[in-house]
Order: C-alpha cells, then sequence, then structure tokens
C-alpha cells in the first residue's frame, strides 16, 4: 500500500499545498483517488500516473475543494487521448449519483457517457468490498456538511493493511472507530489550538483520537495557511502527547508507505 499525497491543502490559496487529493496504490497494483480537489488531474501526471489507469474516485463529500476535478477527467476520458476503456468507479454516499448526474446534466450530458459505475454505502461502518476491486470500504458519518463522511480502507498485499481518511470533520465519535488500530490515520488539521471553524479539527483534537483510536501513525492533511509549515502543525499535535507517537505533517509529494 502507498498513499502519495497530492494536495495536502485547503480551498484557502497557498503556494505549495493544492486543494484536497490523494493517490492510493494497492498491493494488488489498484489505482484509487481519495477525493480529487482543483489541481489533481496536473498533478497526476507530473506523477507519470495516466487518468486511463485509474480504476476508482472515492469522495468523502461533495465540496469542491474535494471533488471539482472530476469533472474535467471524465471529460478527458471523452477526449482522443482519454482511452478510457474499463468503468472507472464512482463511489461517494448515498445520493452521490444522483448528484453527479445532475451537475453532469448542467455541464455536459455527454460527461458519463465514458465508462463508469456508481458505488454507495450506507454509513454506518460497515466493511464492504468495493466492486471489482481487491480492498473493503466501510463509512461512518462525519461531522461536516454536503454529504460527509469518514472512510476506512482494508486491504491484504503485501501484507493485512488498513488506512482512515477523514476528508473533512469536526470531533465526533466516528473518527475515533474508523481510526482504531489503522496503519495510517490521515486526517485534517485545519484549525489551531487557538481556534477555528467548528467542522473542522485542530491539535487537541487530533491527538484525542490518537490516544483513542491508537493508530500506529498519522499523516496531517487539509493544512490551512495558519500553518507556516506542515512541521509546525505536527509539532502541534506531538505537544498534546505524553509518549512518541508518529505524526507526520504533509507536504504535497508526501509518500506514505506501509514500511
Amino acid at each position: 500500500m502507498q498513499l502519495t499525497i497530492l494536495g495536502s491543502g485547503t480551498i484557502a490559496l497557498h503556494a505549495k499545498r493544492g486543494p484536497s487529493c490523494h493517490l492510493l496504490k494497492t498491493g494488488s497494483g489498484e489505482q484509487l483517488l481519495l477525493d480529487s480537489g482543483p489541481g489533481c488531474l496536473q498533478r497526476l501526471i507530473d506523477l507519470g500516473v495516466r487518468p486511463a489507469d485509474l480504476h476508482a474516485v472515492l469522495h468523502s463529500h461533495r465540496h469542491l475543494d474535494h471533488l471539482a476535478d472530476l469533472f474535467p477527467l471524465l471529460f478527458h476520458y471523452r477526449s482522443p487521448g482519454g482511452n478510457r476503456r474499463e468503468p472507472i468507479l464512482l463511489d461517494g454516499s448515498p445520493g452521490h449519483a444522483s448528484f453527479l448526474q445532475s451537475i453532469a446534466e448542467l455541464l455536459d450530458p455527454k460527461l458519463l457517457s465514458v465508462p463508469h459505475t456508481f458505488n454507495e454505502y450506507e454509513l454506518d461502518g460497515t466493511l464492504r468490498r468495493l466492486p471489482g476491486l481487491s480492498i473493503d470500504l466501510a463509512a461512518w458519518p462525519a461531522n461536516h456538511s454536503h454529504a460527509p463522511r469518514i472512510l476506512r480502507l482494508e486491504g491484504r498485499k503485501p501484507r493485512p493493511w488498513a488506512l482512515a481518511y477523514s476528508g473533512d470533520t469536526g470531533p465526533c465519535s466516528e473518527l475515533v472507530e474508523a481510526a482504531r488500530g489503522v496503519d495510517w490515520l490521515v486526517v485534517e488539521c485545519t484549525n489551531s489550538d487557538r481556534g477555528g471553524h467548528s467542522r473542522h479539527l485542530g491539535p487537541a483534537d487530533i491527538a484525542q483520537v490518537i490516544r483513542e483510536a491508537k493508530p500506529k501513525a498519522t499523516a496531517l492533511v487539509h493544512l490551512a495557511p495558519v500553518w507556516s509549515s506542515p512541521e509546525e502543525a505536527a509539532d502541534a499535535v506531538r505537544a498534546h502527547l505524553s509518549t512518541e507517537e508518529r505524526v507526520l505533517g504533509c507536504h504535497d509529494g508526501t509518500v506514505l508507505t506501509l514500511d
């Protein structure tokens, strides 16, 4: 398992941090996008990843800084160089299919003429196999807006692994449940301890999740400009912890592995 942080920032524009998007490569060779914020397609190309090689796009919620590049991706698939032959899986909260269809109808009804399948799981924490893929997904409701969810993904190669991804959320017990014992908790760190938006997390909130869920390692993403560097955010989380838990502040391009 390898997760590349394509976008470590927020919609508050920052020269070194793009909006939320992450590339997951499984031990079986599958490639999935976790969110598709603006700019993610260019970052894929910069990495040498062809959009035609993506197997799925999983969305944490329907805010544009996590979703917007899905439509340019579909438009690309319709272009002469798109080369989309196998269906791409589009996964989200209940109602995701009708939401995407309504937007595509306004932008270009032919966007969803490319091979695709929709997938929507209830937000009940039940692990279910993603259609046509080798990994399982469980989802919980998040403390945010626009159909938010917290994801837990599990696979078996190169060994059993688990990853939790918060997207955007304020403090909630569901994040603890999703993150229990995972190899990586990939979690937003938008706020500072001085305050911020009530439906986002800060260092003290994240430290509490780490104490309760005990992930093996934690990666901080969705870093607002309040953080001068990702390392500053990681230091702020560690300041609330009494032991040497592994906490990493992510840059665009950071790669997380099982090592």
